[in-house]
């Protein structure tokens, strides 16, 4: 390199560290709309979607529908645009509410293996068949990956039998959720009858077996679904032997699992960004408005209605101050928030928008979620994902304003990045953190509040906190949203892989 050369190259990286000092210090002095947001205000929004009268927000209850109804109000109120396909800003949510069957009997290779003790069955009605299986390893097709479980198998007619999950794979929700449903479009696509999986999970069969017997909510319509039962296995025992065999005798009965529709909706609208080169691509705010509803009753005196003040009134309240602000002041890109229902239930709202987004969803370029189980530091705000994405500098900044530290999730609680909203859009590629209030451990001060009755905007709440909360998510959306380039995953993150396919980056 010349002195020339050198010297420009110096020059030049002078230049860069003034200009960004000078738009970081023009960041602090400007006045944005949420520099203006009222504690009296967000307080009372907070006490609303907190009270008693909205029973605990549980999906498909009154209580749920009337926060709902709240949330469009001040969406509109706000001047949101709503969706075409989300009319009056609500995006329906097709929900059912499910009750496993009574009995369930499958007779494998001689065994016959009773419900629950043996066997459980995930989807269908009632069916009593008897016939051939045939083994056909994890049952998976994916074409891409030269990967076809069914190659060289006539299945129509039969059983397909396959073994639980998919090679490799150490995420159990995903094996239980993703890679089952997967698994149920490729056993039916191919006439098979129903789909029985092999279970050798790392967890114990009992707790598997609860998670499948409860009585809950899921997606889908009335009509029972492919049928879908999963044996315990845990030995491997038939594994073994079918892998020896390849086929078989096997009978299946089942009384069915009972469903009936239950009113869901996600709450959705959008504004504009104000740079004609940016607002094609869309920031997408979110945050799960249910709670647990109605429980135990606790405390004394004693008290059955699980509010959700921390749970999530405050990413409710933050997504209705994003609005406001965001109206009287839009960043360059466009913007959608979504408060979302079901993630009590399993992530059912935040997975049916990602399953049907009201634009591309390559048009969206980052979700920044809300959600968390209370706060045990108030001068912090806890970001879940903080360290994979390059969007780091931009939440530290809008956050610091407000006199927050931002702080990564602890290290022994690396996993929570999976069990929330943001998972919905991450497993899609998105760059999808998690803005959550700040903590430091699951201890006491948290658990005291978490999925319970004292979780109240009450005397024991700090308002002044849930202002800077607020404040802190909107500006740091704000500032993500006017970034020259969009944030991404960084290099080596399980979902970096996924971006590429979904923005088409080599």
């Amino acid at each position: 390199m010349t002195t020339r050369s050198r010297s420009w190259k110096v020059t030049f990286t002078a230049f860069c560290f003034l200009f960004t000092a000078a738009s970081a210090s023009a960041q602090m002095k400007a006045v944005y709309p949420e520099d203006q947001l009222s504690q009296e205000e967000m307080a009372a929004h907070l006490r609303f979607i907190a009270s008693d009268k909205l029973l605990g927000r549980m999906t498909g209850t009154p209580g749920n529908d009337e926060a709902a109804r709240y949330i469009a109000g001040e969406f509109k109120k706000s001047g949101l645009a709503a969706f075409q396909s989300a009319e009056g800003y609500f995006q329906r949510v097709p929900l059912l509410r499910k009750m496993p069957p009574g009995k369930g009997t499958i007779v494998l290779l001689g065994d016959s293996l009773n419900q629950p003790n043996k066997m459980a069955l995930r989807s269908g009605g009632p069916l009593k068949w008897s016939g051939r299986f045939e083994y056909v390893g994890y049952g998976l097709v994916d074409t891409a990956k030269g990967i076809d479980d069914y190659k060289g198998i006539d299945i129509k007619g039969k059983i397909a039998l396959a073994r639980f999950g998919q090679k490799g794979e150490s995420n159990l929700f995903a094996a239980l959720m993703s890679a089952a449903e997967t698994k149920r479009r490729a056993a039916q696509a191919r006439g098979a009858v129903a789909l029985v999986e092999l279970y050798q999970g790392p967890r114990e069969w009992k707790s598997i077996v609860t998670f499948f017997m409860r009585t809950g909510v899921e997606t889908g319509s009335v009509g029972g679904g492919f049928p879908h039962f999963i044996v315990e296995d845990i030995s491997m025992a038939y594994v073994s032997k079918v892998q020896a065999r390849s086929s078989g005798e096997i009978a299946l009965q089942t009384d069915g699992i009972r469903q009936e529709e239950i009113r869901a909706q996600n709450v959705i609208g959008f504004l504009r960004g104000s740079d004609p080169k940016l607002r094609d691509e869309f920031v997408l705010l979110t945050a799960h408005y249910d709670h647990v509803g109605v429980g135990k009753p606790e405390g004394s005196p004693a008290d059955s209605i699980y509010n959700g003040a921390r749970d999530n009134g405050m990413g409710t309240v933050a997504l209705i101050a994003a609005a406001k602000s965001f109206s009287k002041d839009p960043p360059k890109r466009s913007v959608i928030i979504a408060a979302v229902t079901g993630e009590e239930m399993g992530l059912l709202g935040s997975s049916h928008l990602a399953a049907e987004p009201p634009v591309p969803m390559a048009k969206i370029v980052f979700n920044l979620n809300i959600d968390g189980a209370g706060y045990d530091d108030t001068t912090i705000v806890t970001v879940v994902g903080l360290e994979r994405t390059n969007a780091e500098s931009a939440l530290k900044q809008g956050t610091e304003r407000y006199g927050l530290k931002v702080m990564a999730e602890p290290v022994e609680l690396k996993g929570l990045f999976d069990r929330s909203d943001n998972v919905s859009f991450a497993a899609r590629g998105v760059p999808a953190p998690t803005f959550s209030e700040g903590f430091h451990s699951f201890g006491p001060e948290i658990l005291k509040y978490y999925h319970r009755a004292a979780d109240q905007a009450d005397e024991n709440f700090n308002f002044s906190y849930l202002l800077k909360f607020c404040k802190a998510f909107v500006h740091s959306a704000r500032i993500i949203g006017d970034m020259p380039v969009a944030p991404f995953w960084k290099a080596g993150d399980p979902y970096e892989q996924a971006g590429k396919k979904l923005y088409q980056r080599n």
